[in-house]
């Protein structure tokens, strides 16, 4: 039996103190910026600062004893991981249970030839194993023992030549590879476009609201309420949109640069970044589902992201579910039928819409709710009011979602077309889900229509695709289509 053992690359140990330094850094500004700190009845300032450096060298001893314990051996069975400064731990990952080892090169890492590593196993929530800076000839070896779905090579089909554009296709005598690559010009739109802002303007509205408290003496926004004029309120309002706007734009550049998925047999590999690159693995058989997602501005181009539901990779790897960040629909089917040829539709299936009744359940509960809301509120508040005229745009929009929802079936593959804000396509295979539910509320009885809610396994809770205004009859068939796959 073969083994080999191995031990992280000295600057793991600077990399477990910056991890540790960075924790406290937000208190330690806190203290020193505090009214507390600043009125001569707290903490001497010189008592502060020894405390500050006393964790300071305790970080650096703890990553130097984290280095110092952690070992790794790799023999023909197993991969056995020991660490623990205190307390000694010591994991056994069978290797046939490993289901990718994924790769990530920080901005220290590139400068210093390091990488990281995560090995990663079915059903998990996180990194069963993490080595956080080997160097990268190790790391390759290590890769190579932990290599997940090996299987006998086959006899790759002909790709022909590769096309032009996006695409470049290639084979090799005993393998099959197949690589697209992200260009500029789609990177950019992306990032112009991309979902990211409303994430960008509650990460920012949270941190404003923390200035007060950081910054007490200041009295931040009293200031610029005195030193703003009403009018310019909303252009301000406008600023900090722009610049929401602003930092999704750059943290998509930054996230999805030097994108590129290659397909080697029977697995993805996702590679990205521009300041942190990462190099993620994906077994086609975890993919439960594909979601192709169009984003309202995307429509008017042509384009659409398309992202995987993956099962055993865990919550925090949300991000791996990116299969391309932005592609042209016309090369949506060529792009599946390469890369996960499980999940492709063929170009005759029939679209089903749903029934024109179903527009009352859409159009109808969402303006009546808010109009209500709207008209109790306005008791208390006159100007609450004002919530009517949104209505109408609620009723629009209603509308969109109904006129873009539907699905399509044919033997084993189910298709759902629904809306929330972006037009979200899920192909789903009969054999990747895990139950069907039909729900009727007092409306949709009336009209004869139901909800379809389907559940595939993903991450740690699953995902749940939803149609609703579905002909009743209809929902059961497709209901009975599940329960009658083991006769298929």
């Amino acid at each position: 039996m073969k083994t080999s053992e191995g031990r992280l690359h000295p600057f793991a140990a600077v990399f477990v103190s910056l991890q540790i330094v960075k924790g406290l850094i937000v208190p330690l500004i806190v203290i020193f910026l505090s009214k507390h700190s600043r009125s001569g009845s707290g903490t001497p300032l010189y008592f502060q600062v020894g405390w500050s450096l006393a964790a300071l060298v305790g970080s650096i001893v703890w990553g130097f004893l984290s280095w110092r314990r952690f070992r790794y051996e790799v023999s023909d069975e197993q991969l056995k991981v020991t660490q623990g400064v205190f307390v000694q731990k010591k994991t056994f990952i069978p290797l046939e249970r490993i289901q990718s080892v994924d790769v990530t090169e920080g901005v220290l890492h590139r400068l210093l030839g390091l990488v990281r590593v995560e090995v990663q196993t079915a059903g998990g929530q996180k990194p069963e194993a993490v080595f956080s800076a080997l160097a990268r000839g190790d790391a390759a070896r290590l890769r190579n023992m932990l290599e997940p779905g090996k299987a006998p090579h086959g006899q790759g089909k002909d790709q022909g030549q590769p096309e032009p554009g996006v695409l470049s296709a290639g084979s090799e005598p005993s393998k099959l590879r197949l690589t697209y690559k992200l260009p500029a010009g789609s990177l950019f739109i992306a990032a112009l476009t991309t979902g990211g802002f409303g994430v960008s303007v509650s990460l920012l509205a949270a941190a404003m609201g923390k200035l007060d408290e950081l910054f007490p003496d200041f009295h931040v926004y009293r200031y610029l309420w005195n030193a703003l004029d009403a009018a310019m309120i909303p252009l301000f309002a406008l600023g900090i949109l722009l610049v929401a706007w602003m930092i999704a734009a750059i943290a998509s550049v930054l996230k999805f640069a030097n994108f590129t998925i290659t397909r080697k047999e029977n697995k993805l590999l996702l590679t990205r970044g521009l300041l942190e690159r990462r190099q993620v693995t994906v077994p086609l058989r975890r993919i439960q589902a594909i979601r192709i997602v169009e984003e309202p501005l995307w429509q008017l181009f042509g384009y659409s992201a398309l992202y995987a539901e993956t099962v055993g990779y865990g919550a925090q790897k949300g991000e791996n579910a990116h299969l391309f960040p932005l592609l042209r629909n016309r090369e949506i089917g060529e792009f599946v039928r390469r890369m996960t040829p499980q999940f492709e539709v063929p170009a005759s299936l029939k679209h089903h819409p749903l029934p024109r009744r179903a527009l009352w359940c859409y159009a109808l509960p969402a303006p009546l709710v808010l109009a209500l809301a709207a008209a109790a509120a306005g008791l208390i508040a006159p100007w609450a009011y004002a919530g009517l005229l949104l209505c109408p745009l609620v009723m629009i929009w209603q509308g969109w979602r109904y006129r873009s929802a539907g699905w399509s079936r044919e033997g084993r593959m189910l298709v759902l077309r629904f809306r929330r804000l972006a037009k979200t396509t899920a192909v789903i295979p009969l054999s990747r889900v895990q139950s069907v539910s039909v729900e009727i509320g007092p409306l949709q009885r009336r009209l004869g229509l139901s909800t379809l809610q389907i559940a595939v396994a993903s991450g740690g809770r699953g995902a749940f695709f939803r149609l609703a205004g579905l002909p009743e009859q209809e929902a059961r068939e497709l209901a009975r289509w599940y329960m009658d796959r083991n006769k298929r």
